[in-house]
């Protein structure tokens, strides 16, 4: 068939039975016309990329909340590592300023010293027993001393400076009396020293 004679087939086609149609049939048919194409569009090509926009945003979603658990985990990893370090630390720096066991010996002998030093008359001197704490130990000292009360602030400025840690806990003084024009008194001391606890070593 010729493309002339389609064309005439065609009009005559469209004079014989559309052109016979209610006006309203003719609108809904062009109507029609432009729609169907539209929802096949739609159907076969936005529909799709709309699955996959969304697969795609709950891939996104999902990802992002992975990041941020992993990010949380490896914040958590470096809070755990700074508080090592600061523990590490820490007992590093009670290590020095707390003495072992083996010299609790001469660190008394030191204390004892320094009260000799400072022109004290000491009459007892009595270590406590020592008492456990997690890492370190007390270990109370009592001193029974006669000297002016001056001399009894150097001693305890000497133990101040000492390189261990030496606290006084408790001082009383009594039985005041004038030597040689100088203020004597009879005083009671505690003080308080503490060892170092190393249990990879003790245990």
């Amino acid at each position: 068939m010729s493309k002339e004679t389609f064309k005439s087939a065609f009009d005559k086609f469209l004079e014989t039975k559309v052109g016979r149609l209610d006006t309203k049939v003719k609108l809904a048919i062009c109507a029609a016309a432009w729609v169907v194409p539209i929802l096949l569009f739609v159907f076969l090509f936005v529909s799709p990329k709309n699955n996959d926009i969304r697969s795609l945003n709950s891939q996104k979603a999902k990802l992002e909340k992975e990041i941020a658990e992993a990010a949380a985990v490896a914040a958590g990893i470096d809070g755990h590592k700074k508080e090592m370090q600061k523990t590490e630390l820490y007992f590093k720096v009670a290590s020095l300023l707390l003495p072992q066991q083996q010299e609790i010996p001469g660190l008394l002998t030191n204390i004892s010293g320094e009260g000799t030093n400072s022109g004290l008359n000491i009459m007892s001197f009595t270590p406590g027993g020592e008492s456990p704490k997690e890492f370190y130990a007390t270990i109370p000292i009592t001193l029974d001393v006669r000297g002016p009360y001056h001399n009894i602030g150097l001693f305890l400025d000497k133990i101040s400076k000492l390189p261990r840690i030496v606290m006084l806990t408790s001082l009383t003084m009594s039985s005041p009396s004038m030597v040689e024009g100088e203020m004597m008194l009879s005083s009671k001391l505690t003080l308080m020293t503490y060892r170092f606890i190393d249990k990879g070593n003790e245990s």
